[in-house]
């Protein structure tokens, strides 16, 4: 038989239980370490919560943007390049840039974003204006964005432009138009230029 004097007196059952070391490092014997240990987990666990679902955010909207129709930034058949010397006087009033582009909202209105860029020579004394025409309606100048395109420079130069039109449902077209603001017998002469629109294509 078990000599219960052996245990001082106390029951096997009494005996204090040894200490069992954490999995993850955690010093048990070091005060509050382990709620350290536990929030430093749920914050990484946190973290990671996070960047799974800014990357999951992000594969949806690439998915969305690409699902529109295209992925190009502008698609050709939202631009138009011409070149060949064209020369305007102060008598001829607006004139069409060789620059019609067509754009397609598809069922909404929208706002598009239109573009200029030209190589452009002007006499002294004289400027060149800016218009646009929607649809083959009457040519707006400072209605959709700044009307001077162009002053006079020893050399001819690149001239650009940014304008912004809200277009309705549908397809339409956009013209831009330059003319001469200055006195009579004036010259203004155009080489090479692009035009784009940025919206929506169908």
């Amino acid at each position: 038989m078990t000599d219960e004097s052996s245990f001082h007196g106390r029951s096997p059952s009494a005996q204090p239980m040894p200490r069992i070391a954490p999995t993850d490092g955690t010093d048990v014997n070091a005060p509050g370490q382990h709620i350290t240990s536990r929030r430093s987990r749920a914050r990484k666990a946190a973290r990671n919560a996070i960047i799974l679902l800014a990357a999951m955010l992000i594969g949806a909207l690439g998915a969305f943007a690409v699902s529109g129709g295209t992925a190009e930034a502008v698609p050709t058949a939202q631009s138009t390049c011409a070149k060949g010397v064209r020369f305007l006087t102060t008598a001829d009033g607006w004139q069409p840039l060789p620059l019609k582009v067509k754009i397609d909202n598809g069922s909404f209105s929208r706002r598009v974003i239109a573009q200029l860029a030209a190589d452009m020579g002007i006499d002294a004394g004289a400027e060149i204006r800016v218009g646009y025409s929607i649809d083959g309606g009457p040519v707006l100048e400072k209605v959709y964005g700044p009307g001077n395109l162009a002053n006079h420079t020893e050399f001819w130069e690149t001239r650009s432009t940014i304008a912004v039109m809200t277009l309705r449902a549908g397809v339409h077209s956009v013209t831009p138009y330059w003319r001469i603001s200055g006195s009579l017998g004036k010259n203004a002469a155009f080489e090479f230029g692009c035009f784009t629109l940025e919206g929506r294509t169908s």
